[in-house]
């Protein structure tokens, strides 16, 4: 895995050993680095850029930008915008919280029950599945008990009955009395967003994923209930029968910019408008500390498109099925804000089949169509799109009026089409055109002889200018590698371990691997600076005793992020005997007994035999270090102090 870093120079500064007793600190100092050019095409890189920043309440790519929402920039945020050029921050968008709860009662009428307590949701759809079974689609979080404190879930809700319309929210009353018809049915597929992004530490939380959806599926049982096609809006409910005025539902399709309804038990029927792109250019919204998929609606603060008991409620445009309520709050003091999950992805991440008409046993069935959003290019850059797994796609495409070319040279866009097949993920993807410009595309799915509905979307062909910072390769550095002794134990000496290739932040282990006899088992740690580049500073500081530190010592440098295919740096320095052959110091007392009966600076008794096995060879702290004797020392290693026990060698 290489490291998508910039290289700097870099200066390290010097160690300062405080004695003995002190501790070495170890500041690198890097140069500043241009702001770099985000690949928001790698999913990979995103979640790296984004890993460890808190505060992230929306998350969206589009025409080569990372578009990310917070409630307010902390540090960590204004960081991130200087490090990349095509990041946009947006503040004001906060955390949406879910309709769901004992008092968020949401959806198209229903009640729920969750242990002792219960609340209300709204039916989003009614129809059919692929073996023609009732079902109704509504909000997923409505399927969970959310704790309030922590939004962990603490069970499933049961479903129970209908709500009795004449007394719902929606029509003047305080709601929650059943219907008397009976249970509605169980769930079927549920899911609420992905993991919970609550938590001490962030890097613990999911990456945003297509399957992050808001959707619930409700089997109906057929003995108490006849599902109709169509959305209330509520005009018939004193009568306590909402389907004698209804809105008919012809198709399940994507929203588009303008005008939106929703019907829901709260609010009854509502508008709103779609908020465009160019406004909220957003994938994912944070639900109730959990990322949902879909987009937002906006409205008066006094005629709000939604409320709480209105979760799982239907949205719709004209006759078409777009979404289902998920959360929602104000925007500002003048804006109600809605969150939508939007149906057609739902129902494609789900594998839902669901049908506004009963399905006849020889009726056949056309796939669905195929899924592919605005996409910019660099010329013969690859268009990819998602289908029904196995289909055949065929794509064509235009150039708009604006890429016709014209008689200066300029390279004339032309027209196109291919077939191809998704693959088992249903993943498609087609060469682009080779000439600059807008295109208009379109893509068809073909499964069994049958036609998808016809997907459009535009394409950008474009060059990128920018140049892509080379990858910076891994490399470790240690000066000097040969060392005599009476400069080892200089701090203003000593040697110097630099490693780059490394992750901004990421944490960096040396291991002193192999070296003299009593320097085992160390292992020191620091944190990569912004350049990926992180230095440790090793001398010693028995300046009475350098023999002690002879020796070849070997280290392993390795960073937390390693992949299996990234190998430990390995380098080595040795500490020789100064030309005069003394070490550069005084021997010191060679025969084992020094006044407190310790021959190498461990705990003896006194009775060494003069080999100074005495000590151990495990390292100690600096606290440990009173009464060491001559021939023992302390390494200092990137800001770390260890004490090594030495054995002093046996001159008899």
């Amino acid at each position: 895995m290489q490291k998508k870093l910039v290289q700097s120079s870099l200066a390290i500064s010097a160690a300062a050993a405080l004695g003995l007793s002190g501790a070495l600190v170890a500041s690198p100092a890097m140069a500043d680095k241009a702001p770099q050019k985000l690949d928001v095409q790698s999913e990979a890189h995103v979640q790296k850029a984004l890993s460890g920043i808190e505060g992230v309440n929306a998350y969206g790519t589009d025409g080569g930008e990372l578009s990310i929402g917070v409630a307010k920039k902390t540090d960590e945020i204004k960081k991130l915008e200087k490090q990349y050029q095509n990041i946009k921050v947006t503040e004001g968008i906060k955390e949406l919280k879910p309709y769901a709860g004992n008092d968020l009662v949401g959806g198209a009428g229903y009640l729920v029950k969750a242990g002792e307590s219960g609340g209300a949701c709204s039916t989003g759809f009614s129809g059919w599945d692929g073996d023609g079974k009732p079902v109704v689609l509504t909000a997923g979080h409505c399927s969970k008990i959310i704790n309030e404190q922590t939004n962990e879930f603490d069970g499933d809700t049961t479903v129970d009955q209908t709500e009795k319309p004449s007394i719902s929210q929606a029509n003047g009353g305080e709601g929650f009395q059943a219907s008397g018809n009976g249970v509605i049915g169980k769930w079927g597929f549920t899911n609420f967003g992905g993991d919970l992004l609550e938590g001490a530490d962030p890097d613990q939380w999911s990456e945003p994923s297509e399957s992050d959806i808001d959707f619930a599926v409700i089997n109906v049982d057929e003995s108490k209930y006849n599902v109709k096609n169509g959305i209330t809006d509520w005009s018939t409910a004193d009568s306590d029968d909402l389907a004698k005025s209804t809105t008919e539902i012809t198709e399940v399709g994507a929203h588009k910019d303008g005008e939106i309804s929703k019907s829901g038990r709260t609010t009854g029927k509502t508008d709103g408008e779609v908020l465009p792109r160019s406004e909220y250019d957003f994938d994912y919204q944070n639900v109730g500390g959990r990322w949902v998929h879909g987009f937002g609606v906006t409205s008066p603060i006094d005629k709000p498109f939604s409320q709480p008991g209105d979760s799982g409620g239907g949205v719709y445009q004209g006759n078409t099925a777009v979404g289902v309520i998920s959360g929602g709050g104000d925007l500002d003091a003048n804006t109600s804000f809605t969150w939508v999950a939007d149906l057609d992805h739902s129902l494609e991440e789900s594998g839902t089949d669901f049908n506004l008409e009963k399905p006849g046993e020889e009726t056949p069935e056309a796939p669905a169509a195929p899924k592919a959003e605005d996409q910019t290019i660099e010329p013969e850059g690859k268009i990819k799109g998602k289908a029904e797994a196995g289909a055949k796609v065929e794509v064509k495409w235009e150039a708009a009026e604006d890429a016709k070319g014209d008689e200066t040279g300029t390279q004339a866009a032309e027209n196109g089409s291919e077939t191809v097949t998704a693959d088992k993920d249903g993943n498609f993807s087609v060469e682009g055109p080779k000439a600059e410009g807008d295109y208009n595309f379109t893509a068809t799915a073909i499964v069994d002889e049958q036609e998808s509905k016809t997907t459009e979307f535009d394409v950008t062909v474009e060059k990128d200018e920018s140049e892509t910072p080379a990858p910076v390769e891994r490399e470790i550095s240690i000066d000097p590698t040969e060392i005599a002794a009476s400069d080892f134990v200089q701090e203003d000496k000593g040697v110097t371990i630099t490693v780059k290739g490394f992750d901004e932040g990421e944490k960096v282990n040396l291991e002193v691997a192999s070296g003299p006899e009593g320097v085992e088992g160390i292992e020191l740690e620091e944190t990569a600076n912004e350049n990926g580049a992180a230095a440790f500073s090793i001398y010693g500081t028995s300046a009475e005793n350098p023999e002690a530190y002879l020796g070849k010592y070997d280290v392993e440098v390795a960073g937390a992020n390693d992949t299996e295919d990234e190998s430990a740096l390995t380098g080595s320095f040795e500490v020789v005997a100064d030309e005069d052959g003394s070490g550069g110091g005084t021997g010191g007392d060679d025969d084992g007994n020094n006044d407190d009966g310790d021959a190498d600076g461990g705990a003896g008794d006194g009775n060494d035999d003069g080999n100074g096995d005495g000590g151990s060879d495990l390292p100690r702290t600096g606290a440990e270090l009173t009464g060491l004797a001559a021939g023992a020392g302390l390494l200092l290693v990137g800001g770390t102090a260890v004490v090594l026990t030495m054995r002093r060698k046996n001159k008899n």
